[in-house]
């Protein structure tokens, strides 16, 4: 069987955030009673961005899990994050003495509502789409002064290999209707071996069907549950493979080993990385990659057993 194989970070993040704001108190005059003339400590204010506002962030690695500071800023102004949701950590893990990291069960719960928020608000699964999510949970000062609230923010890529891209005007809907973020051709840049395949990929970035085009998105696999460590990397290839070919064929409309039989096709996936296996995600996207120097001129979905369209 003929493929590709690519180790890339998936298009989510897993950061930690949110700040808080002091209150400051005052002394009544003095009269001896040290005990009577202080008001009671305030509980601690915190700044949370609404839904739907956007946030600019100078963190652009995909699962950067490192604290960065996200500011508010207009929506038709380039930004990093689109704020979908504001959600409450809860059960056991709100009572915890530190704010849920990657690979814990209160981030998982934190990480899958915010998937689910996003499917929502941009009208699809966000797998299918050049999108991502982010879930930032509170810093440990925050956490400590009382805060449970975590921050759920799609991004938007240019690449389907997980690059975060600036984004103007909102992402609210961009896979309904005309559906502008969603994945489709791909123009597919990378190594080839020495008997002409490819070796690796190094970019998918999306393009018009119409346009010369070397890949296009067949849709998803799962490769979990994500528990436990992330698999060795030969043991993710197994559990891509098949399932990946598999979903490639359907997408062009043959059989396995009718597209093993035709030597324009190979099936490649966009990998998967530490944080965000740890994060609770086990999706992987799959393509539909064409033979190096072979580009089609329309969509391959469907095409059976017709002509390639060069």
């Amino acid at each position: 069987m003929k493929r590709a194989v690519r180790a890339a970070a998936a298009a989510v993040l897993a950061g930690l955030l949110l700040g808080t704001s002091g209150c400051g108190l005052t002394a009544a005059g003095v009269d001896g009673e040290l005990t009577d003339d202080w008001p009671p400590l305030a509980a601690p204010k915190f700044d949370l961005p609404a839904v739907g506002a956007c946030l600019s962030t100078t963190t652009k690695t995909p699962f950067d899990p490192a604290y960065t500071v996200a500011t508010p800023i207009e929506c038709d102004r380039a930004h990093t994050l689109e704020v979908v949701l504001v959600g409450t950590v809860e059960g056991s893990a709100a009572q915890a003495p530190a704010p849920p990291k990657p690979g814990s069960e209160g981030f998982q719960a934190s990480y899958t509502a915010c998937g689910k928020a996003v499917a929502g608000y941009v009208g699809g699964e966000w797998h299918t789409g050049l999108l991502g999510i982010d879930v930032r949970q509170p810093t440990s000062q925050a956490w400590q002064g009382g805060l449970r609230d975590y921050v759920c923010s799609v991004v938007a890529l240019s690449d389907a290999y997980g690059v975060m891209q600036m984004n103007t005007g909102s992402l609210k809907g961009s896979l309904t209707g005309a559906a502008p973020r969603a994945l489709r051709c791909l123009a597919a840049t990378g190594t080839t071996r020495s008997d002409g395949w490819w070796e690796d990929m190094s970019t998918l970035t999306p393009i018009d069907c119409a346009q010369p085009h070397e890949a296009e998105f067949a849709g998803t696999i799962q490769v979990g549950p994500a528990t436990g460590s992330l698999p060795a990397s030969d043991v993710l290839r197994k559990r891509s493979l098949g399932p990946c070919w598999d979903v490639v064929a359907r997408f062009v409309g043959l059989s396995g080993n009718e597209l093993d039989a035709r030597e324009e096709f190979w099936a490649a996936w966009d990998g998967m990385g530490r944080y965000q296996w740890e994060a609770g995600d086990p999706y992987q996207r799959c393509f539909a990659l064409f033979r190096p120097g072979k580009k089609a001129r329309a969509t391959v979905k469907g095409l059976g057993k017709k002509g390639f369209p060069a």
